[in-house]
């Protein structure tokens, strides 16, 4: 069977199994015609070949590129890693996977990415979420919350998650968050072990400008995005969270729904 001729371009997890297992990705793609190039602003299709951790790093890579060369490059995940939930494909049904996206059998899903701001200073667009917490050694922290010029809480607790729908099924999952599916456009937040029952997780559309401060009483915590990039925040800094203008593309089978992937990832029951 002839497939339409494309480009694909990889980006790989640092070691050495997973450049082995490229080489063998690439080697099959060149079998069905298709063309493998280093320069991934030629590409079609990125290929991430890792775990979600390398698949975080690669949708970041792939945001910087798209402001360079002015278009979106889809990104499809094959999973070395343990959960596999952005890297959806298995190693062992890779090959057969890859002739289906070939046959044209798949959907692309337009998920929203964050922009984030320390002071003035713009540290970049993220898939899953911004995490301002306690330092290691530090008991509770206080912090403001803001949504533009409102105040939303004063919250004491373990810290504050501003997450993406991609990242509710995350560290926000894990601190009590919604399932929110990838292609809405909102932005959540989820208390990190408050100190007040009463509070609870917030659903926010995605024109909503998020503004964290530490409480007079907080002397530093730490800000932690997509869970890779760290930050030291004392009480002299704002936070800025706000949707990014960037998206990650990420390809996914026609045969694979988000639910299938909660129910055989997260055993959502």
């Amino acid at each position: 069977m002839a497939f339409k001729k494309m480009k694909f371009s990889f980006y790989i997890k640092e070691d050495n199994t997973a450049k082995e297992f490229a080489k063998y990705i690439e080697e099959e793609l060149r079998k069905l015609g298709q063309e493998v190039v280093d320069n991934k602003e030629e590409a079609d299709i990125i290929v991430v070949i890792g775990g979600d951790g390398t698949f975080l790093n690669g949708a970041r890579h792939v945001a910087n590129l798209q402001k360079s060369v002015g278009k979106s490059l889809p990104v499809v995940g094959i999973n070395l890693g343990r959960l596999g939930f952005l890297t959806e494909i298995s190693k062992q049904d890779a090959p057969r996977m890859l002739k289906l996206i070939l046959e044209g059998k798949y959907k692309v899903i337009d998920r929203m990415m964050i922009d984030v701001y320390l002071n003035n200073r713009y540290l970049g667009a993220y898939l899953n979420d911004a995490v301002l917490a306690r330092s290691y050694l530090s008991r509770l922290i206080d912090i403001e919350i803001y949504e533009k010029q409102n105040t939303i809480a004063n919250l004491r607790a373990d810290g504050i998650i501003v997450s993406t729908p991609t990242g509710s099924t995350a560290y926000a999952l894990s601190a009590g968050g919604p399932i929110l599916t990838p292609e809405l456009q909102n932005m959540l937040l989820v208390p990190i072990c408050p100190h007040t029952i009463s509070v609870r997780p917030i659903v926010l559309s995605s024109d909503t400008l998020i503004s964290l401060k530490l409480g007079d009483k907080t002397k530093e915590a730490y800000l932690t995005l997509d869970g890779q990039e760290f930050f030291n925040v004392s009480k002299e800094d704002v936070v800025l969270v706000k949707r990014s203008d960037t998206v990650c593309k990420t390809i996914s089978l026609n045969s694979i729904s988000f639910f299938d992937v909660i129910r055989d990832k997260l055993g959502y029951a």
